[in-house]
């Protein structure tokens, strides 16, 4: 980050501008704080772009549509003003360095097949994330995919749709960078999904490779050879060569679905172990992720005169032994039972708090380990404290919508169900539920399951009528997402014939029981 310069601005909306962290073909982008405290990237729009009015009219309508994109794998929008003087666009600060600074960083050393396949996965559900608000991202190259402790995000998407049609370099100007456009954007033709598959595909050979599946040099140059050559794929093990290959065909007909693209990559790899969220990067990556966290917040935590380079290095012994106490923990769950394991996360929840920070992912996700083996151990009030704290801190450290958030919530409010608070649970699952349909979709099995626990509180709290009409709807969907002969499906028709009966329909509720018999 560089210091602000003389004529920048100081304010924007209600953020504080505190530095620059880079500037591009739309704006400067600057580090910012809201009045809460939550670091945020501010991107301030051009002064030759802010007065065409046609400008102005296609970065609101973006803007709005942008914010609408939650997905995990994005950095969010926060809030825009189209109509500022200038313009600007404020997003969630993701503290990590682009994939570009991580390749080229090290020599361009391409990154590992342990981290090909997690930034493969976060890439592809970032994308589809961007295609279900109507959004193209149209520029996805290694300096807009961000590197963060728990995965790779995405930037600029959909904004970069707002320039399209604007006289950014005179008439006819083409959005995009030519070693990771595709053919139909390098030749004016109409673009689509497809063409942002090509362009994760040219990403993906650059982190695989550590160079440009087409190469360098003149701009037209590269752009003859991405419509009329082969990428350089040489030496890549044989699934990451067929992935590649498959998003940069020249037919966009012939690329890979989002679906079908994640269905390759969990073909080839899951994530480790109950909590999937272990660092996916290779050390000289995760000491740039340390050391970005550190600059960005440093005036905002340690006296200038106390800040020393060794301060990244420094953690990173006591990290491997974290890591090394961290698997341990998840394998005496296994062996000894989640008591014992519980009593581990408590003590790894402190020393990482110690050496990362309170806020740090691992700390956090030690405390959500911790509060869930109490939970499994029975101890739910207690579980159940503690995991509405860890939600709270989720939520304001990865956002309301992180997947790991919205976990600690549903494991809070079934904790709470099984203290007995079924009225309460039931409530939070509702809740939980709408949250889950809206970010992860209606079929996700965590929806499904946050749904199903809804209606199980609701039994439990006496209210059958409300629980058989959810069980009614849960079972459709159950049967239509898994199968009519999953076990989830059968128990929940078994559930709403139950149900049923409690309230007096007794002869309904034995012909379904019957069936599902």
């Amino acid at each position: 980050m560089e210091p602000l310069r003389a004529g920048d601005p100081v304010q924007v909306g209600g953020f504080a501008l505190r530095g620059r962290l880079g500037a591009g073909g739309m704006g400067q982008v600057f580090l910012a704080h809201s009045r809460g405290g939550r670091a945020v990237a501010v991107k301030v729009v051009h002064p030759h772009l802010a007065q065409q009015g046609e400008f102005r009219r296609r970065f609101r309508r973006e803007a709005a549509a942008a914010r609408a994109v939650s997905g995990v794998f994005t950095a969010p929008v926060l809030a825009a003003d189209p109509d500022g003087d200038p313009p600007w666009i404020a997003t969630a600060y993701v503290p990590g360095p682009s994939l570009t600074e991580a390749v080229t960083g090290a020599g361009s050393v391409p990154l590992p097949d342990g981290s090909f396949w997690p930034l493969a996965a976060g890439l592809a559900e970032a994308l589809q994330a961007i295609h279900a608000e109507g959004l193209l991202h149209r520029d996805l190259k290694p300096s807009n995919v961000l590197l963060a402790a728990d995965g790779p995000r995405v930037i600029d998407f959909g904004i970069t749709r707002a320039l399209d049609g604007t006289a950014l370099t005179g008439s006819g100007a083409t959005i995009g960078t030519p070693g990771f456009m595709s053919p139909e954007q390098a030749e004016g033709r109409q673009v689509g999904p497809a063409t942002d598959i090509f362009a994760l595909g040219a990403v993906l050979a650059f982190a695989a490779t550590g160079r440009e599946p087409f190469g360098d040099g003149p701009p037209l140059a590269v752009l003859h050879r991405v419509v009329n050559n082969e990428p350089c794929l040489e030496g890549l093990p044989s699934p990451v060569h067929a992935l590649i290959t498959a998003c940069l065909a020249k037919k966009s007909a012939d690329r890979p679905t989002i679906a079908q693209l994640l269905d390759q990559v969990t073909s080839h790899w899951v994530p480790r172990g109950d909590f999937p969220n272990v660092v996916p990067w290779p050390e000289a990556v995760t000491t740039l992720i340390e050391a970005h966290a550190t600059s960005a917040t440093r005036r905002y935590t340690e006296h200038p005169s106390t800040a020393s380079a060794s301060t990244v290095t420094a953690v990173a012994p006591e990290r491997e032994e974290l890591a090394r106490r961290d698997e341990q923990a998840q394998q005496t769950r296994r062996a000894a039972g989640p008591q014992e394991a519980a009593r581990l996360y408590a003590q790894l929840a402190v020393d990482y708090a110690r050496v990362l920070g309170a806020d740090h992912p691992d700390t956090l996700r030690s405390r959500h380990s911790h509060a869930w083996n109490l939970g499994r151990a029975g101890e739910h009030v207690e579980a159940a404290r503690l995991m509405a704290d860890v939600a709270v801190d989720r939520a304001r450290v990865l956002g309301p919508d992180h997947p790991d958030t919205l976990q600690s919530r549903h494991s809070h409010a079934w904790n709470l169900g099984r203290a007995g608070e079924h009225a309460e649970a039931a409530r939070l699952m509702a809740d939980l539920a709408d949250d889950r349909t809206r970010v992860l979709g209606p079929d996700h099995p965590d929806t499904l399951r946050s749904r199903n626990s809804h209606a199980a509180n609701l039994e439990r709290a006496g209210e059958h009528a409300e629980a058989a009409r959810l069980d009614a709807q849960l079972t459709v969907d159950y049967a239509r997402v898994f199968g009519p002969d999953h076990p989830e499906t059968l128990q929940t028709r078994h559930n709403h014939a139950w149900n049923l009966g409690r309230v007096g329909e007794h002869v309904e509720a034995a012909r379904l029981m019957a069936d599902v018999a």
